[in-house]
Order: structure tokens, then sequence, then C-alpha cells
């Protein structure tokens, strides 16, 4: 075989090996609830995102309430930033991933974001009295003002982070993804065992086949920022735009993974 077919069936084995390395990180990390779920909640409880969360949350808490003076809204924001990176709220977020998983994976139509009433059942007692260490009067204001939000969080009152319908829609991916990863491997070891074993110079194709896994892992590790960009273009909110923004981070963390063990391979190769 001469060396231009070898560089053909490296090149078409390349393709196939990145195909393959995206669809295994889908199924693992994003199609996988349990999975998925985990990644989610360690993005919402990273600090940019807590603290655009507990913003909104604070926010929220005191619509209405325009006689709360200007000066709890600092150590109140940190306080329930603080308490939303406590593991009591990882179930919390855990079922907002759930919905999500739902909505991009069923037909189903739902507002993705972060129940109001739960989070506040865990940070309320705290925030309140924080205010009220502050200002007494402030702190009845706001714990009338939790109490408030948590009886209409019982009507399914969420924060927002997607509203219905401008979730992405990955049911057909998700159903194809279990087996393509599997098969696009499989064809890429392959095309490489062709390449290697009618090769002429078995040496030279050896190499070929490496610099194309690592050209391989490089290219895909560049490309993540690329595979956000669908999800992030649903958000016209900038606070929530940097929430999905570490979400994400979080959640594309095992594709980079893999894209530098790809490289790794192929250093060893070549």
């Amino acid at each position: 075989m001469s060396k231009g077919m070898v560089i053909v069936l490296v090149v078409l084995g390349c393709i196939l090996l990145a195909v393959a390395n995206v669809a295994l990180w889908a199924s693992l990390d994003v199609f996988n609830p349990g999975r998925f779920g985990e990644r989610v909640a360690e993005g919402l409880q990273s600090e940019p995102a807590s603290a655009a969360l507990a913003s909104a949350i604070v926010d929220r808490v005191m619509e209405g309430n325009p006689e709360l003076p200007a000066l709890v809204r600092v150590p109140a924001q940190e306080l329930v930033t603080w308490l939303l990176q406590r593991p009591a709220l990882s179930v919390v977020y855990k079922e907002t991933a759930a919905v999500a998983s739902a909505v991009m994976t069923t037909s189903a139509q739902d507002v993705v974001g972060i129940d109001i009433g739960k989070v506040l059942s865990n940070v309320g007692d705290q925030l309140v009295g924080v205010v009220s260490s502050i200002n007494a009067d402030a702190g009845a204001n706001v714990e009338a003002a939790v109490d408030a939000a948590m009886e209409s969080a019982g009507q399914n009152e969420r924060l927002a982070l997607y509203e219905s319908g401008r979730f992405p829609r990955l049911r057909g991916i998700a159903n194809t993804v279990p087996w393509l990863w599997p098969l696009a491997g499989l064809g890429a070891i392959a095309l490489f065992a062709v390449a290697y074993i009618r090769a002429e110079d078995r040496k030279s194709a050896l190499m070929t086949i490496g610099i194309g896994v690592l050209i391989t892992g490089i290219l895909v590790l560049l490309l993540i920022p690329a595979l956000k960009a669908p999800v992030q273009n649903g958000i016209t909110n900038p606070a929530m735009q940097l929430v999905i923004g570490e979400v994400l981070s979080t959640l594309t963390r095992g594709l980079a993974v893999q894209c530098l063990l790809l490289a790794f391979a192929g250093v060893i190769l070549i």
C-alpha cells in the first residue's frame, strides 16, 4: 500500500475517532442522568455560579420590600453564596438537572430552573438571622418576604435558567450515541490496523497514525467552546449565561480529559 493511501486511511480513521470521542463523552456525562446530575450540581455550586444565583435569589426575596436598607444586601448575598455551596443544596440542583435531562431527551416542555422554595427552605433561616443582626425591623420584613416566596414556590415557582421551549433538544442524538461511539471507535481501529498492516513502511505508518491521533485529540479539545455555543445561545440573562457557562465548563471537563488522553496516546505511538 502506498504512503498516500496510508494517509487517506489514517485521516478517515481520525474522523471516526473524533466522532467516537465526542459520542463516548456524551453517552457518559450528558445522557447519563446520574452523571449529568452530578456535573450540573458541581457547576452550579462553583464560586461564580453561586454568586450569580445568590444575587438573583436575594433580589427575589427583597423584591417588593423597598423599605429594606440597602446595606443588608451585601452580607445577605455573601451568606447565600456560601450556603448555596453546601452539600445540602446538591439535592435541589440534581432535581434541576433531572428536569433539564427530561426536556433535553424527551418531548417534555418545562422551565429549566431552580426551585426557589426548596432553596429558601435551606437558606431562609440563616438569611433572616444575618439581616436581623443588622436591623431587627429589616429582619422581620425579610422573614415575611422569604415566607411569601416559599409559599409561591409551592406553586412550582422557579428561578429560570432557561425559559420553556428554549432548552436544546437532543432527543435524536441521545438515541444515537449509545451505539455510535463503539461503532465509530471500532471503525477507527480497523482503519488504523489496515493502514499499518498493509503499509510498505510500517514504521512510517505507525508514526503517521500517532500524528493523526495526536492532532485529533488537540483539535477536539480546541473545538470544545464551539460545543458550548448552542447551549448558551438560548439565554438572554447575563447572570444566567455566567451560571450556564460554569455548568458547561464542568460538564465538558470529561471530554477535555479524553482529548488529552488521545493526545498522549498519539505521542506514545510516535
